[in-house]
């Protein structure tokens, strides 16, 4: 053996993870995690452990009790009492110890970006449940999260202090590491002459020209992380800013896997806040670019883009059918791709809702919260509860939608999830509105109070739908005035109108169009009122015949 067949095991468990074999991956990492120790080779321990962690936090293991606690004693005291998550933990930070103790710093950057992603996910708590228990936070921590983001990204100058024995990716790190260590000589204003050695920048660019393609992988991929944080936080406009600072500078060192990433961050935005032509068009370009990728997920956004497309254009057998081929490309295995399930399974609520088959929405949307708690699916619990108060709210049932609200909106407090919560907000408003016209101020209060995140950082939909349910807010009151104010209404309906047509949500267009045709009555404004009753009746038309156009992209 003479320490290569545990490395031999190493690769091996990571081939099998690579091919969508998990449970092969992991039996195979375990008995690595075996060998090593009994060889005492701690650098392929602390590899192995890492490899482990990822597997179990990409794909999920249904059950690991049997697999972990057969070789690994820091998981085999408490196995039978821990989630997969809080093994994950547990891999995690013995990984990082090790790594860190024989100074391996890209795993010791890696495992920083994967504390960051856990801390991102997952709300802290004790991981035993009995003996005294030390306070705990009930929320995730944003600072924990750009803490470890910033000591994975600081692996640059963690290289410079490095043995120059080390060989990274062979003789160009070598002579990287030796030139970072040189003095970089005159500022960047130097007086002596323009030449271009003269300019400390021109000089950091060579040094950056000549980074090892591991590190500059690694640093990458923190701003990818970044801008993950920032879509869940709620920003779009710092997860569009990190996510193209990685396509510019790192795209053509970086793993293909992650330049796909990037290039479906960037259409989702395309598709939330300039519609789906752009969207449509710059996937045809990832599908040419990417589309021989290993476990290529321009597939899957391409349905889900679709599926986004139908249900606004009203075509809901489009809708089911993609929703079908959604399903189809998750693993039958229970517990392994369970993030793909749930995106198909809520993505069928919403369809079935779109269809006002309300019950059945409601029994698949139930369904899919239970399976989210057996797996610890915390942030996805927002969205399903969201989801069950949206089916309440459309089935004329408000009163028991509000619970469903305010658990959404409590779920999002604790991962700090800003944009979502301010959605939950709003339909919290949309169902305070729905018990009576008497509810209307408060109502629009809790609209207000949301009004700034959902027009800095919305999408298209939820600024019109907001748009929408303020002009719909102020007609429903009885001190509100027509004829004094109506410049209020009409301003919110134009624009709502306006981002709509690049989504062509007939029925949110359609709705606005409506109430525009209704102010513009009472005003009497009659050619005004005839050109939106006209537009209204050719959304109305488009609604009831959605088989009558063509999707931007089949």
């Amino acid at each position: 053996m003479n320490g290569r067949y545990e490395i031999a095991l190493l690769c091996l468990g990571m081939m099998h993870f690579r091919f969508g074999h998990p449970n092969l991956a992991l039996e195979v990492l375990t008995e690595a995690v075996r060998v090593s120790q009994q060889v005492s080779n701690d650098t392929c321990l602390a590899y192995t452990l890492a490899a482990m962690s990822n597997l179990l936090s990409e794909m999920g293991i249904a059950s690991t009790t049997s697999v972990l606690g057969s070789s690994y004693s820091p998981v085999t005291s408490t196995a039978s009492s821990l989630s997969v998550q809080q093994r994950v933990y547990i891999l995690l930070k013995e990984s990082l110890r090790r790594a860190d103790s024989l100074k391996l710093r890209r795993l010791v950057a890696s495992n920083h970006l994967a504390m960051a992603k856990f801390e991102l996910m997952h709300v802290q708590r004790p991981l035993l449940s009995f003996g005294p228990k030390a306070s705990m936070r009930h929320k995730t921590c944003p600072v924990s999260v750009c803490k470890e983001i910033r000591l994975g990204a600081h692996l640059l100058s963690d290289f410079s202090a490095e043995s120059s024995t080390m060989t990274i990716d062979g003789t160009l790190s070598s002579v990287w590491l030796k030139d970072l260590q040189k003095p970089w000589g005159q500022p960047v204003l130097s007086q002596e002459s323009g030449s271009r050695k003269s300019s400390t920048f021109f000089q950091f660019c060579d040094h950056l020209v000549s980074i090892p393609g591991s590190v500059s992988q690694i640093i990458g991929a923190s701003y990818l992380l970044r801008a993950t944080s920032w879509e869940l936080y709620g920003s779009a406009p710092m997860a569009r800013m990190n996510t193209l600072v990685y396509a510019t500078l790192f795209g053509d060192s970086s793993s293909s896997s992650d330049a796909e990433l990037a290039y479906l961050k960037l259409i989702q935005h395309l598709a939330l806040y300039k519609g789906y032509k752009d969207a449509f068009a710059a996937l045809k370009i990832a599908e040419e670019k990417f589309l021989t990728v290993s476990k290529s997920k321009v597939l899957l956004l391409k349905l889900q883009l679709l599926h986004e497309h139908a249900l606004h254009r009203g075509n809901l057998k489009l809708a089911q059918r993609m929703c079908n081929e959604l399903g189809g490309l998750a693993s039958t295995t229970m517990g392994v791709d369970m993030e793909q399930k749930v995106e198909a399974s809520l993505r069928e609520a919403r369809t079935l809702l779109a269809a006002k088959q309300y019950s059945q929405a409601a029994k698949v949307a139930h369904s899919l919260f239970c399976t989210c708690h057996k797996f610890s699916l915390q942030i996805e619990k927002a969205s399903v509860l969201l989801l069950l108060a949206e089916i309440h709210k459309k089935s004329g049932n408000a009163v028991l939608g509000l619970p469903y609200a305010l658990a959404s909106i409590s779920f999002c407090q604790s991962f700090n999830l800003d944009l979502l919560k301010a959605s939950a907000t709003l339909t919290l408003a949309e169902l305070w509105l729905g018990l009576g016209s008497n509810h209307a101020k408060r109502a629009l209060d809790l609209l207000h109070g949301a009004f700034p995140m959902i027009l800095g950082h919305g999408g298209l939909e939820l600024r019109a739908r907001a748009y929408i349910f303020e002009a719909n807010c102020y007609l429903s009151n009885p001190s509100f005035s027509v004829s004094t104010d109506s410049d209020t209404v009409l301003d919110s309906l134009r624009q709502a109108s306006d981002e709509l047509q690049a989504l062509e949500y007939h029925e949110l267009a359609a709705e606005a169009l409506y109430l525009m045709a209704m102010v513009y009555d009472k005003l009497g404004q009659i050619e005004e009122r005839e050109e939106a009753a006209t537009m209204f009746k050719k959304h109305i038309t488009a609604l009831e015949n959605p088989q009558n156009e063509e999707p931007n992209m089949a």
